[in-house]
């Protein structure tokens, strides 16, 4: 009998990615057909996210692609938005069966039983399994944390993900030894709120120590979490990635207590200066938010001169999006829309070259990279180009070959621009 095919899209932050892949590696041991998401299924899986309006309407737009390919396939819905409107979700198709995050774990036995109503849960999360594999990347995430009680007030994610909870150090270690085996050199950590893990240091040190393991990276981490003692691990700890990224929001400081983010502009670039001091070379990645409300040209213009003194290596600019039921929703001051692009447009034109000016500092240098994506149609000597990352996080392109990959590689960088460098390899 023909194996049922089971296609999944993952739409968000690296804890999605993560879920998806245990939930994938599950239904393949228990005999589902894994396709990719173009294809046609008998099953369809889509990881949700809410974080802004957008990828709310990314999120439908998946859904229905997935019903255009197969009219009579099953669409399995998880994720954030589906914790937050599961009944919008439900209307888009009658085939379409609602998971919320906690009923996620789930997805797999009720696939295999077929059975697509099921009713809410308040059963305690069982223990997952541990994943051995990271489909389409040589670097695996692992999610060690989830859940966050911060209530910054643009964001709805404290309301889909409530639970804060920390896996267990042995736990963690033995999900990346199964990674190890499979031949992954690097791991991302990854959390909701990754610094409120509650043993993060003693991890850190723990993996540090794992024979075959070349990389760990941090994926991302709030300012109040960085402390001299996690810059002095930092700094201590050879395989830990010279790179963090650091939300900062806003660059005003009013517009930071509007935001609830609890620091203020002085004291990030406290942290940005400790940082830098104890690892010179590292990389500092950040994410903005443009056109909060009460956000006015001049408090926008703090924020552009506060980030280019900044100098981050790479921004992610966010335009305001309003999340039903939180406090930002409700506040006076609404930016209009032709503000919002306009602004957008600012900060990406000076993030383009704050990231060029960091990676020309590279220029004529070596950096060691993990490649890991064929770039299509560019080749030099026979060899496809390669795009992989720096331990600092540069993206950096270079002619490799198939033996080179999923290697720390030593290239040297002859030119940059705001893209990537590009580089050769040095044998």
């Amino acid at each position: 009998m023909k194996r049922k095919s089971v296609a999944t899209y993952t739409v968000g932050c690296k804890v999605n990615q993560y879920e998806t892949a245990l939930i994938e590696e599950e239904l393949a041991e228990i005999g589902f057909r894994i396709v990719p998401f173009s294809q046609t299924a008998d099953y369809y899986l889509i990881n949700t996210c809410t974080v802004t309006l957008r990828t709310d309407q990314k999120c439908r737009e998946y859904i229905r692609s997935a019903l255009k390919r197969n009219r009579r396939a099953k669409i399995v819905v998880t994720g954030c938005y589906a914790q937050r409107s599961p009944q919008e979700l439900k209307r888009i198709s009658p085939q379409c069966q609602v998971f919320d995050n906690y009923q996620k774990r789930h997805i797999a036995e009720y696939l295999a039983k077929e059975a697509f109503a099921i009713e809410e849960t308040r059963e305690s999360p069982k223990k997952l399994k541990l994943i051995s594999k990271f489909p389409h990347h040589t670097r695996a995430f692992v999610k060690i944390q989830d859940g966050c009680r911060s209530f910054c007030s643009y964001c709805i994610i404290p309301y889909v993900r409530k639970e804060v909870s920390s896996r267990p150090i042995n736990e963690v270690l033995s999900e990346v030894s199964r990674l190890l085996d499979s031949g992954y050199k690097e791991i991302v950590l990854c959390g909701i709120n990754l610094g409120s893990y509650h043993q993060l240091i003693p991890l850190l040190e723990k993996l540090d120590c794992l024979p075959g393991l070349e990389r760990i990276r941090i994926s991302s981490i709030e300012p109040l979490h960085i402390n001299e003692e996690f810059i002095g691990t930092m700094k201590s700890l050879s395989k830990i990635c010279h790179h963090l990224h650091i939300p900062l929001q806003s660059g005003d400081d009013h517009m930071l207590k509007l935001m609830n983010r609890k620091y203020t502009t002085q004291d990030y670039q406290k942290i940005m200066e400790m940082v830098r001091k104890s690892i010179p070379d590292v990389g500092i990645s950040t994410d903005l938010i443009v056109g909060f409300p009460g956000e006015t040209e001049r408090r926008f213009y703090n924020t552009y001169d506060f980030v280019n003194k900044m100098g981050f290596s790479k921004i992610h600019i966010f335009r305001f999006s309003p999340r039903p039921g939180t406090l930002a929703s409700r506040l006076p001051g609404k930016v209009s829309a032709s503000e919002m692009r306009w602004r957008s447009r600012m900060l990406d034109n000076l993030e383009k070259e704050l990231r060029e000016k960091f990676y020309r500092q590279y220029l004529n240098k070596e950096l060691e990279v993990l490649f890991e994506r064929k770039m299509q149609g560019k080749r030099e000597n026979g060899k496809a180009f390669h795009s992989g990352f720096s331990s600092n996080y540069i993206r950096v392109l270079a002619p490799v070959s198939e033996d080179e990959l999923n290697r720390l590689i030593s290239v040297r960088i002859n030119d940059v621009n705001c893209e990537f460098a590009i580089g050769e390899i040095l044998h």
